[in-house]
């Protein structure tokens, strides 16, 4: 067990001695959340200590209550809880406007704030849109000594950099100054080296460059901007991605280098975090998407299980639901259509992404 260390986490009460768990969650994901952390939970080892930290800007105290019980009765006292409200540092930072765009929500900035929230060595942080499969502690305990953080390859943005979307590569080596597409790591599981970022990439640096433009995939292009070359592979089963649509596997992860390609595949047949990463198509709403049925096996035993069945059925049946359920139907026909009229790797596919992104915009926070 780790030694036990001072902690000033805004007074959360935590002991913060042993496993540090960070997520970023609102009210309205807080059910989803608490399937992921139902996951966390029953894999955890009771020969450790694990405590969560929640950062949020709006969890209710009824929610947050509902929660602390999941943690503190399902672990038998192995874990505990708490939330930090992230818009006093947001405040403190005088942090400017920062964009949203397509599936990513203000939450998804959260992250950024961990080495100013967290005055601990080090934290693990997790997506609340994924279930754990093993304990998470020997993830924790990697050895990030002297680096920034630890986190998987993100094979899906290279396979998109490598054929399927070749506006990708120019925009890893020209925007965000990468040397290789290769060094691109996914953001949802990252053991953060917090100290070393209070010494050398400080929040307020961080919030910067997130304001700074509209980037592509949000805080997780300023986060490989920052460590992208300082940063401790750790095996893709940490982070397997669900085949969204089934687009993922057969037509982005396919366009990726034969070894990226072989440990995404090893990673999903085994995968010990299963991420469900993508705009749409997420279990909650769509339970025979790829891998929903981990999804449900959890939700079944979180205290939620009856409001993530009550959305669903909403979902099916009212019109704003069907409206939602016909957007994404068009939109996955829509991309199987484009993919068949214009190959990747083609110069008009190229050409007509590139005028996609320059005409688009984002909304700011």
């Amino acid at each position: 067990m780790a030694v036990a260390y001072a902690a000033d986490v805004g007074g959360l009460g935590l002991a913060l001695a042993d496993v540090v768990l960070l997520f970023a969650c609102n009210e309205r994901f807080a059910p989803y959340f608490s399937v992921a952390l139902q996951s966390v939970v029953e894999h955890m080892d009771r020969a450790r200590h694990y405590d969560v930290v929640v950062m949020t800007d709006d969890i209710a105290p009824q929610t947050a209550a509902t929660l602390t019980r999941q943690v503190v009765e399902g672990s038998h006292g192995a874990a505990a809880i708490g939330f930090l409200d992230v818009n006093e540092a947001f405040e403190r930072l005088a942090a400017p406007k920062l964009r949203t765009h397509g599936h990513f929500r203000r939450q998804t900035y959260f992250r950024l704030l961990a080495p100013e929230l967290l005055r601990v060595p080090k934290a693990l942080y997790l997506d609340s849109d994924l279930v754990v499969l093993r304990d998470l502690a020997p993830l924790f305990d990697t050895d990030v000594t002297g680096r920034l953080l630890a986190a998987t390859q993100d094979v899906d943005t290279i396979g998109q950099a490598c054929g399927y979307d070749a506006t990708v590569m120019r925009y890893l080596h020209r925007d965000l100054g990468m040397a290789s597409e290769l060094d691109y790591f996914q953001a949802g599981v990252i053991l953060f080296n917090l100290d070393e970022f209070r010494r050398r990439r400080p929040t307020a640096e961080l919030i910067d460059t997130a304001a700074r433009r509209m980037w592509r995939w949000a805080d997780q292009d300023v986060l490989n901007m920052a460590a992208s070359d300082d940063c401790v592979r750790v095996d893709l089963r940490w982070n397997s991605l669900y085949d969204w649509e089934g687009f993922r596997r057969a037509r982005i992860v396919a366009q990726a280098p034969a070894a990226q390609r072989a440990a995404f595949e090893a990673a999903y047949a085994d995968p010990w975090v299963v991420h469900y990463a993508g705009p749409d198509d997420r279990p909650w709403l769509y339970p025979r998407c790829d891998r929903g049925e981990l999804f449900w096996e959890y939700a079944a035993r979180s205290p939620f299980y009856p409001e993530i069945q009550r959305r669903l059925s909403d979902s099916r049946r009212t019109a704003r639901g069907l409206l939602k359920r016909a957007q994404v139907f068009a939109l996955y026909r829509g991309q199987s259509l484009f993919d068949f009229v214009f190959r990747p790797g083609t110069p008009a596919r190229t050409a007509i992404i590139a005028g996609f992104r320059a005409i688009g915009g984002g909304r700011l926070i």
